[in-house]
């Protein structure tokens, strides 16, 4: 699965969170292949969560990506993100790591970097929404 959270900000200056879940279906990979890149095959739109209206000339101030297998609970994975972020804090923007299996990226504008202990919860919550196994 991919699953992403998305700051924009559009043409009217209104800011808001807007979360995908892609679905790779059957797709299996076992320790240590590497996790696909969202880049290069996203996969399917399975569900997404949206706060502002997409459109082309929406600028992205801040996101967070989660590349992870399909068969994968929002459980199994709080535990790597702490552990991602534990390593990453200290790091300038972005980050990008893989831990336990699973790919983790987050990029912020300066202005979000400086309260990003505030800015990524908000967009681990937008991913957690758009994760189905909340939504039954």
């Amino acid at each position: 699965m991919y699953v992403t959270a998305h700051r924009v900000r559009d043409g009217f200056q209104q800011e808001g969170i807007n979360a995908y879940l892609y679905s790779h279906g059957g797709y299996v990979w076992e320790p240590p292949a590497h996790p696909p890149s969202p880049f290069v095959d996203p996969g399917v739109l399975v569900n997404t969560l949206l706060s502002i209206d997409v459109n082309q000339g929406n600028l992205v101030r801040s996101y967070l990506d989660i590349v992870a297998p399909d068969d994968f609970f929002w459980p199994q994975l709080r535990p790597r993100f702490m552990q991602f972020i534990g390593a990453m804090q200290l790091t300038p923007f972005p980050w990008s790591r893989e831990v336990g299996g699973c790919l983790f990226q987050v990029g912020m504008v300066n202005q979000l970097a400086a309260v990003w202990k505030h800015e990524l919860p908000n967009l681990y919550r937008a991913c957690e929404i758009v994760h189905p196994v909340l939504l039954i």
